[in-house]
């Protein structure tokens, strides 16, 4: 199957590459204007690099080789970044280097070289959830569009000013430049979630690179292209069994119709961003985009896996839901918020083993389970997350009376899988509670929203999506 079109093919050399794609990484470090020496340095790592891949008795000359390149390798994005998006360069090369992270066409291989190249010229339909690839995101922060993302320790771009200006290295006067500079904000993004998401999105650490290689493909390189459609349905997989997943409790305000103050439910969907590389972990970087508790989300997963996207969501959602709790509720390691999820299951965790509701046999792969995960309380709970989203939702029982009553109280299942698992006994009791607690809930709104009616207020959607989250 030929897939260039005509004006393509006319600039294919004898080698069946494009011509735009001749010498790669030579155009790529041109383009970007690193200095000649980092160039000298780049390339020369890279050449070696390609030399002794895959020997292992050069193991600790690869490690230091990978070491220096992913350093030189994400000083190029940004700059590639930056000028590309200064000029709106339209370029294939430089969208194959910001959303794929291909360098070198040897690296990459002819025929995965020639589908991203393919690749780069299409447009991804959009749809319901904002998906971004890494040039796009990228965009969104130059632009000031979306707020720079927090780093490894937590701190986002306004912390590290005050970081800064503790250190002496800027006064309280450069705040508003601080503020107003695009490439600033776009180095800290990089520095931020790029260089650190990219990776844990690889999830194999010793094999991590950088730069697009053949080496890192498993299976059919176009079906594991991840998509926003992809996202969109996985997301949604998720939601039609745990339907308040993205769901928290927020303060709405509306004093031209005269509402002061309304608690009310408020879906907030995340952005997705496609991390640069071939990976099979997807990542919640942040369960809150601002101090604010309806600023969104961000999850990052690899623009490209062959893992299954399902499960790397519900992974994801898992530890979203546990940090929004923890957001939510104020949560500290020494302070259990009763009833929150980070509350009743840290608890739980922490008291297992004088529970009387847990068997002495329940206690024991409690105890198998905690060193599986290292005693990490968010992985393990992320493991009895995905048992009761892939196994419980089907009446499939998995998972103690304990673990069970505390996900029906915080991740209760939507109203289908609800009805078809009442009559079962180790249900039943939590379905009957929980509905009606919200068909109490539900009346006293109608109550509510009705007296707003009659006093001529018209409900704004906010309240009306409030009303329907606990009449459905």
């Amino acid at each position: 199957m030929n897939r260039f079109a005509a004006s393509d093919r006319e600039v294919v050399r004898e080698n069946g590459l494009p011509e735009e794609l001749i010498n790669s990484r030579e155009k790529i470090l041109a383009y970007s204007g690193l200095p000649a020496d980092k160039v000298q340095m780049f390339t020369a790592h890279l050449e070696e690099y390609k030399r002794i891949q895959g020997d292992y008795r050069a193991d600790r000359q690869i490690r230091r080789l990978r070491g220096a390149l992913t350093e030189l390798f994400f000083e190029v994005y940004g700059l590639v970044a930056r000028k590309v998006l200064q000029e709106k360069n339209p370029g294939r090369l430089y969208k194959m280097f910001l959303q794929y992270g291909y360098m070198d066409e040897e690296l990459a291989g002819k025929e995965s070289t020639l589908i991203l190249y393919e690749m780069a010229n299409q447009t991804q339909p959009e749809g319901n959830y904002d998906v971004y690839n890494g040039l796009t995101w990228l965009e969104q922060i130059r632009n000031q569009e979306k707020e720079p993302s927090v780093n490894d320790f937590g701190l986002d771009y306004q912390d590290m000013f005050r970081e800064k200006r503790k250190r002496g290295e800027l006064r309280e006067e450069d705040k508003a430049s601080y503020d107003e500079d695009l490439d600033g904000r776009m180095e800290h993004e990089i520095g931020s979630l790029f260089k650190m998401g990219q990776r844990m999105c690889c999830g194999r650490l010793n094999d991590y690179f950088p730069i697009f290689h053949q080496g890192m493909v498993i299976g059919d390189l176009s079906e594991t292209l991840v998509t926003p459609q992809k996202i969109e349905d996985s997301m949604n997989r998720v939601l039609q069994v745990d339907f308040s997943a993205l769901h928290r409790e927020t303060v709405y305000r509306n004093p031209e119709k005269g509402i002061r103050q309304e608690l009310i439910m408020q879906a907030v969907e995340p952005d997705f961003i496609l991390m640069p590389i071939f990976g099979g972990e997807g990542v919640m970087w942040q369960s809150l985009s601002g101090k604010l508790m309806n600023s969104p989300g961000r999850f990052l997963f690899p623009i490209f896996s062959s893992a299954n996207l399902d499960e790397l969501m519900i992974d994801a959602v898992a530890k979203f839901r546990w940090e929004l709790s923890r957001s939510l509720s104020a949560y500290s390691l020494s302070d259990y918020q009763e009833g929150s999820l980070v509350g009743d299951y840290g608890s739980y965790i922490q008291f297992y083993r004088k529970n009387r509701d847990l068997s002495a046999d329940a206690k024991e792969k409690i105890k198998v389970q905690i060193n599986r995960n290292r005693n990490n309380t968010v992985e393990i709970f992320a493991s009895d997350y995905f048992t009761w989203v892939q196994y419980e939702s089907k009446g499939m029982l998995r998972l103690n009376k304990v673990v069970r009553e505390i996900l029906f109280k915080h991740c209760p299942f939507s109203q289908p899988i609800r009805d078809s698992l009442e009559k079962q006994p180790l249900f039943s009791s939590f379905i009957r509670r929980f509905e009606n607690i919200r068909a109490k809930e539900a009346r006293l709104l109608e109550a509510r929203y009705a007296k707003l009616e009659r006093s001529g207020i018209e409900l704004d959607p906010e309240l009306k999506d409030n009303l329907l989250y606990y009449q459905s």
